[in-house]
């Protein structure tokens, strides 16, 4: 049987707690493995101010275990892509460091691999310890985000993947510097399979994103795949000239046959507060499509990588 690696990516941010024992459960299952022969760990210190880089050193021993270690904190989505891009394997996953994730299903990717799948995902049908307010925003956002950027991307779903060889070949070939890595993996449509999976609640430490960072989030990556948006504005101004028309209209008429127009200044400033808060929402959604612009144009890289681990002469991307 042909010798294939395993190349699984874990980026980490303050995840001290946990760096034992998903290192402990992680080459566990990678010991099962039966179509890999061989495995490698990319753990991505995503500029932590824990002790998160000095745990991962104490288990470099192991040359299974590599680690990147970047400057300061650039983002989950840079820390994911900075390991993707060091992966070496004929197929990659990724997981988180909380273990919400369980690393078991490696077992249960590799058979979906086998069967010549280039994208199989992990699919949440019950999340743990969650609250009712983010599981119903997660259900909410994945079919708005399916429908304005007619991307097939599945619900219920996180970054816990299996990508083969062709599905990261695809993934490097997209140059954007504002990433939503999750998008761009499935915007290949190349064939993917689902596993279902309990989502389980985080190991130790707390969780790094609140609401106000997830709507942030939702609202990034749905303008770094779709221009929708911008039509609706389109469409809602022309409306909104329309009824500002036949309003006018409206008021010629019922002057000219003396008929009663309202007096008074509440219609008046409800109708331009109304207005001024709709063309500030339209100028909110419009700056952000050109800070995007302005993010890509200055084509800086994604992250900064102080340390190397393992790597040997692998050349820093």
């Amino acid at each position: 049987m042909k010798k294939r690696l395993l190349s699984i990516v874990i980026p980490m941010y303050n995840e001290e707690e946990n760096i034992e024992k998903l290192y402990t459960q992680v080459t566990t299952v990678a010991t099962k493995l039966q179509h890999f022969s061989d495995y490698e760990i990319i753990a991505i210190n995503d500029g932590s101010t824990d002790d998160t880089l000095s745990n991962l050193k104490k288990l470099s021993h192991d040359s299974h275990m590599k680690i990147i270690s970047f400057t300061r904190n650039f983002g989950h989505e840079a820390a994911t892509a900075a390991g993707l891009h060091h992966a070496r394997g004929d197929a990659i996953t990724i997981f988180d460091a909380d273990l919400q994730d369980p690393p078991e299903l490696l077992l249960q990717f590799e058979k979906e691999f086998h069967n010549g799948y280039d994208i199989i995902y992990a699919q949440r049908t019950k999340r743990l310890n969650e609250t009712v307010f983010k599981k119903l925003t997660s259900k909410i956002f994945y079919p708005i985000f399916r429908w304005l950027t007619k991307l097939d991307m599945p619900k219920d779903i996180g970054d816990c993947c299996l990508l083969s060889h062709r599905a990261l070949e695809a993934f490097k070939k997209l140059p954007e510097r504002s990433m939503f890595v999750r998008g761009m993996i499935y915007w290949s449509g190349l064939p993917k399979k689902a596993v279902p999976f309990v989502r389980q609640k985080r190991a130790a430490g707390k969780t790094k994103y609140n609401y106000s960072r997830l709507l942030a989030f939702a609202l990034d990556n749905i303008i770094s795949f779709s221009t929708i948006p911008i039509y609706f504005i389109i469409f809602i101004s022309l409306f909104t000239i329309l009824a500002c028309v036949v309003g006018v209209i409206v008021a010629l008429i019922m002057k000219l046959n003396g008929w009663v127009i309202m007096t008074g200044w509440t219609s008046l400033l409800i109708s331009q507060l109304f207005l001024f808060s709709t063309t500030l929402f339209f100028l909110g959604i419009i700056g952000l499509y050109i800070g995007k612009i302005f993010e890509e144009v200055k084509q800086r890289p994604r992250y900064v990588i102080d340390t190397l681990v393992n790597f040997g002469l692998k050349k820093d991307i």
